[in-house]
């Protein structure tokens, strides 16, 4: 996923800088996808996906002025996303958790699949189990888990993103991967 995001030019972002809608709507249509792409993983298969994204590009047309180039574009860019989906969470948490009425469960889509299509059933059925156990972890951990994996991002590049030593993230890698194995295993039994 990580490896076709392109790094906008110094010219590009400059336009963009100096007002340039055309300039801004090439960089957002260069990152819509794997920030769509990321939003999901980050949120998981409830969250507002479409509204985090548009919030995402907003906070990036405010703030791009304020874009030194002491960091690629892509790690500050990484960072809006992260900053945007955690004050989304911190919200959910404190206030308005999703209502069960709005929730998708593996029984609903149980119905709608045929008995011919039972490898679709298993496949959905995997997901959703990764997807239910991504929404156990906390934060702290989900974040540089979904960069990691989804990402593809090495220790280092996770620890500019998120702005904690590369031990840290290390750490919260190996948490996050036993809490899953956890979770999963207790689905088993």
């Amino acid at each position: 996923m990580n490896k076709t995001l392109l790094e906008p030019t110094k010219e590009l972002l400059e336009e963009c800088k100096s007002g340039n809608q055309l300039a801004f709507k090439e960089i957002f249509h260069m990152y819509r996808s794997y920030a769509y792409n990321l939003i999901y993983k980050i949120t998981g298969p409830y969250g507002d996906h479409e509204d985090l994204l548009q919030e995402v590009f907003f906070q990036i047309y405010l703030s791009l002025k304020t874009f030194q180039g002491d960091s690629s574009f892509k790690t500050w860019f990484h960072r809006v996303v992260i900053h945007v989906c955690t004050r989304r969470w911190r919200y959910q948490k404190a206030e308005k958790r999703i209502s069960p009425k709005n929730t998708v469960h593996l029984d609903a889509v149980e119905n709608t699949v045929q008995s011919t299509e039972i490898n679709s059933l298993k496949h959905l059925e995997l997901k959703d189990l990764v997807e239910q156990s991504l929404d156990e972890l906390d934060y702290k951990l989900r974040i540089p888990l979904v960069l990691n994996i989804y990402g593809e991002m090495d220790l280092a590049e996770i620890a500019t993103i998120m702005g904690i030593p590369e031990g840290t993230v290390k750490s919260r890698l190996f948490t996050a991967r036993k809490q899953m194995r956890e979770f999963l295993d207790t689905l088993e039994k």
